[in-house]
């Protein structure tokens, strides 16, 4: 990782209900003017590790239609899907380091593929200049609405009585869902039995039919379903009650302390990169997560803003990668 990492301070839809004053463009126009160029011959590209569609997508387009105004360069979006996200994040890393290439890291990315994938050829960790946090996707635990489970305690009481007969689903082996429920079955010290589909949406689909007993899965895909009563949650991942799902308790409120865990994402560019073009991606890019706007076009897209310094996110990335390390492990989780 890169040493220099630092702390910083904490785009423009015309017609989305963006408001932008005379000030505020004059702003803009101070900083496009008064920063050298990232690089000498034009545009920025950010690294998508993911296909068009996916929520990491999404925010590099909102990030790609926004930072120009500041940067004063063009920033296009450059999808390099495959191999659960190593071929984009190799990309990046292999990117010369001279701002002209960053790119969006996840939760699977950073914490979760280095423990999987080990023949890579890179360490996330080493390897990439954390530039700074961006949004969070929480997660909901949910049953059938008709299982008469109805709290996390009743859950663990049933899971203890009947050790591996109850069973969960995730979006496939190694994923982000997957991981938090094997993280959530250590912390609960209970024996549920994975049952893994290809995908998310069809983990919505088993759980409304009552294939499986309970999921974890991000708020977006359940709510729905949430909402109309097929599915009764349980308790949400984050540090926080969900805003969509205010009367749904925490892992920490429905008795199991400690547990915290979130899809998140943010942005990172090659090691290497100088100490003042990594500041400038870093500053401009949290002054963009600040906007109101902006804020109100990730939650239409199911997350949360949550912006991080490079120093924190940096920190952070360590803390996760140590984190879904230790449950890889213990779980003997392998990626054929």
């Amino acid at each position: 990782m890169n040493a220099s990492a630092r702390a910083g301070p904490s785009g423009q839809y015309m017609g989305d209900g963006m408001r932008i004053t005379r000030r505020d463009a004059l702003a803009g126009l101070g900083v496009a003017l008064a920063a050298p160029a990232l690089a000498q011959d034009g545009t920025v590209r950010i690294v998508v590790p993911a296909p068009p569609g996916a929520f990491n997508d999404g925010l590099a387009r909102l990030l790609a239609d926004r930072l120009p105004e500041t940067l004063g360069q063009p920033v296009v979006v450059d999808n390099r899907a495959g191999a659960g996200g190593v071929i984009g994040t190799r990309e990046i890393v292999q990117a010369r380091p001279d701002g002209r290439t960053i790119g969006i890291a996840n939760t699977a990315t950073i914490a979760i593929n280095p423990h999987l994938f080990t023949t890579a050829g890179f360490d996330p960790l080493r390897d990439l200049a954390p530039v700074c946090g961006c949004a969070e996707i929480m997660i909901v635990m949910a049953v059938p609405a008709s299982s008469g489970i109805t709290s996390l305690a009743d859950l663990r009481a049933r899971a203890r009585a009947r050790p591996g007969v109850l069973n969960y689903a995730s979006a496939g082996i190694g994923g982000s869902t997957h991981l938090a429920f094997e993280l959530l079955k250590l912390r609960a010290g209970v024996d549920i039995t994975h049952v893994p589909y290809r995908g998310a949406a069809p983990v919505a689909t088993a759980l409304l039919a009552r294939e499986i007993d309970v999921a974890f899965e991000g708020v977006p895909l359940l709510l729905p379903h949430i909402q109309v009563g097929t599915l009764r949650p349980l308790a949400v991942s984050g540090a926080t009650r969900h805003p969509q799902l205010p009367d749904v308790p925490t892992m920490a409120e429905a008795g199991l302390a400690g547990y915290e865990m979130t899809i998140w994402f943010g942005l990172v560019a090659p090691n290497d990169l100088p100490t003042a073009t990594l500041a400038r991606l870093e500053a401009e890019t949290l002054r963009v997560l600040a906007a109101p706007a902006m804020a109100e076009r990730i939650v239409q897209q199911g997350a949360t803003v949550r912006p991080r310094n490079a120093a924190d996110f940096a920190a952070f990335m360590r803390a996760e990668h140590a984190k879904f390390g230790e449950v890889v492990r213990i779980a003997g989780i392998k990626v054929e």
